[in-house]
């Protein structure tokens, strides 16, 4: 026989009197033990950053990291979705460390930069696989958040320009750092000497943004690599951060004819060359004894 639409109704309602009724009783019943798994899950997430916010809070996560708990957050909303990306294309087996937890790992070593094997003990992971993971959040995170935070608009409002260059948004150095002589062969070891130190070692480039806050670091390169070369090799990624983002600023003294659309990098007299394809501005010494020209002020 038919059910008629009275005793559809009463069914259905007996039937969500009975699942109110047993929901409260379980509320009463396994409510502790709920949340305390809720609050587990939520931590799965990131259980290294779980594990040390736990111990003692923001002042363990600004003691490791120069980052409290909010700030780290607000920083992860940033690189998150190009993290993840990174973190989940490929095949193989994935990462069992978390990209939020690589992060915090990450920041951490920039921040006390001991050896690999001291940082692999802390977070007991594989030296080899604590570099590699580094160097990927490295490489996945500095063109999100140079985009993000390293705005001339933003420096000016800071007042955080250079004070003789103010459309300058950073400078350009490269850095010599001793090694060991290599082994191998003499031609495979001459590559690695500098005529200038006479010693045997690497270069890196740095680029700093007011107030000394370094914004861009390359590879490693041979010793005997000139400043102008490695400049030069990292042309694409210098034009992408020295450009001009929509609705900038005007400059003082209007637009220049050369790279309008690009910001300025002070450079030294390594780097002589690189205003071929490059906007950079090679500040002047005054002479010892001497006084600068008007041509030179103007510059």
């Amino acid at each position: 026989m038919p059910s008629t639409a009275t005793q559809v109704i009463e069914r259905l309602n007996r039937q969500w009197e009975d699942e109110a009724s047993n929901l409260v009783a379980s509320h009463e019943n396994f409510g502790d033990v709920a949340r305390h798994v809720e609050e587990e899950a939520s931590d799965s997430g990131s259980p290294i950053l779980a594990e040390y916010t736990a111990l003692g809070g923001d002042d363990t996560l600004k003691g490791m990291t120069n980052f409290s708990a909010p700030e780290l957050d607000a920083l992860w909303a940033l690189v998150e979705p190009a993290v993840m990306i990174t973190w989940t294309q490929g095949r193989g087996c994935k990462s069992s460390v978390s990209g939020k937890d690589a992060l915090f790992i990450t920041l951490t070593v920039l921040k006390h930069y001991d050896t690999w094997q001291k940082h692999a003990i802390d977070f007991n992971i594989g030296m080899s696989t604590l570099e590699k993971m580094v160097h990927r959040v490295s490489q996945t995170v500095e063109p999100v958040l140079y985009a993000q935070l390293v705005k001339m608009s933003e420096q000016m409002e800071a007042g955080n320009t250079f004070t003789n260059y103010p459309h300058a948004l950073y400078a350009t150095d490269v850095k010599f750092q001793p090694a060991y002589r290599p082994s191998g062969r003499y031609t495979e070891q001459k590559v690695y000497f500098s005529a200038k130190h006479k010693l045997y070692g690497f270069k890196i480039e740095c680029s700093v943004a007011p107030p000394g806050v370094a914004v861009d670091v390359s590879d490693h390169s041979p010793g005997s690599t000139s400043d102008l070369t490695m400049m030069l090799d990292r042309l694409s990624i210098h034009r992408q951060m020295l450009r001009k983002e929509d609705g900038s600023t005007p400059e003082i003294g209007g637009e220049p004819t050369q790279f309008p659309q690009m910001w300025a990098a002070l450079v030294d007299k390594g780097c002589q060359g690189a205003g071929r394809v490059l906007r950079t501005i090679q500040p002047k010494k005054q002479p010892r004894g001497g006084t600068f020209d008007r041509d030179d002020i103007a510059r």
